[in-house]
């Protein structure tokens, strides 16, 4: 098991990294399964949502499974509200609601 750690925006000027990361990995080691962590994510935007999907046919068509992994507060509604949550976020859980002791601003 790979895996990859994603931190900052992924959005369309840096979702091509991504997915060239993920491609050397699956030239480079042959893993069977590559996990995206995606807590240090900050910004997803449709092209991230599309690195990870394109990210995971690669990793598919030579037998590995791609997996998200911890996804932050932004990544995991993203992926809820595109429904691939499931897909992409096996493990997914409903997450606690925000701190509300914390004053609103």
């Amino acid at each position: 098991m790979t895996r990859i750690i994603a931190c900052g925006e992924i959005d369309i000027s840096t979702s091509g990294r991504l997915y060239r990361g993920v491609l050397q990995v699956l030239r480079r080691q042959r893993p069977s399964r590559i996990e995206v962590d995606l807590a240090g994510v900050t910004f997803l935007d449709a092209s991230g949502v599309r690195a990870l999907l394109m990210s995971r046919t690669a990793a598919a068509e030579v037998g590995c499974r791609l997996t998200v992994v911890d996804p932050s507060r932004i990544a995991h509604r993203l992926l809820d509200i595109v429904g691939l949550l499931p897909t992409l976020y096996p493990a997914a859980l409903p997450l606690p609601p925000a701190d509300s002791r914390r004053p609103r601003r």
